[in-house]
């Protein structure tokens, strides 16, 4: 019997071979795509709340509000409300409203702060988890159009602009305008430091020469408008403190309109 099995090796592959195939899974029914292609697995966690550190010194917080990740840079007041994607290998990414990436989450929990001045990325890393100040004050109703004031007072002393704000101020400042009145202050800081970045590029003398009102209203979907020198920002209640455009969006929306015209 044992010459038998060394003379006839091939019905025992032959057997091993059919128990292993039987013991494989078996392949899933109408697979569109067998193409090789990077894993993607279970999407890192989100970076946990706190303040961060990036080359030694704190750059932002973050914080939560229900499924959405809220970012703060230390010395602003703005609050960026991010969109998360997964990304191959069980990375995440965190988005602006724009669509431009600000940080990446590594699958096993790496942070990565990319900014205008550092695009090949900052590693970061949480140094407490202390982000009691993290929303800025709110305005008080009597404080609406002074507030705006000081807004057009700092523009025109930081970057020569000369832009109003306008509002439905009554509504505002009403009982029934609490639910507004955050994202009408958000939209109007926003407009605000969407022209300090203006004001450090090539945009700036257009801008300045031909850009003079920002009005904030309610409407369906949070959106920006801007006609014959007005711009109009649209939030909404409805929707969440975030419904509103960033200080980026605006941005990009004011040099789009107000870029030269190239020579041809």
């Amino acid at each position: 019997m044992r010459d038998a099995k060394a003379a006839r090796p091939f019905p025992y592959v032959r057997t091993i071979g059919l128990v292993l195939a039987l013991a494989a899974p078996l392949p899933t029914l109408g697979a569109e795509d067998s193409s090789p292609r990077l894993p993607m697995l279970a999407a890192s966690p989100l970076p946990p709340d706190g303040r961060y550190l990036a080359e030694d010194r704190l750059r932002f917080m973050i914080a939560h509000s229900d499924d959405q990740v809220r970012l703060r840079f230390i010395g602003s007041d703005e609050v960026f409300y991010l969109k998360s994607e997964p990304m191959p290998l069980g990375a995440r990414a965190l988005k602006y409203d724009t669509g431009e990436i600000v940080m990446q989450v590594t699958g096993w929990g790496g942070v990565t702060l990319y900014t205008p001045d550092e695009k090949s990325g900052l590693p970061a890393e949480l140094a407490d988890d202390d982000i009691d100040d993290f929303d800025p004050k709110p305005i008080a109703a009597k404080d609406l159009k002074s507030f705006a004031a000081k807004l057009a007072q700092g523009l025109v002393a930081n970057g020569d602009f000369s832009v109003g704000f306008t509002a439905d101020w009554d509504d505002l400042s009403g009982a029934d305008g609490q639910e507004e009145r955050p994202l009408a202050v958000d939209s109007m800081r926003n407009a605000a430091y969407a022209l300090a970045l203006i004001a450090k590029g090539p945009s700036h003398g257009a801008v300045a020469e031909h850009f003079h009102l920002v009005r904030v209203l309610e409407g369906m979907q949070p959106g920006l408008k801007l006609q014959e020198g007005t711009l109009t920002i649209s939030y909404t209640p409805s929707l969440g403190p975030g419904a509103r455009p960033s200080s980026l969006a605006i941005a990009h929306t004011l040099e789009a309109g107000f870029s030269p015209t190239p020579k041809p």
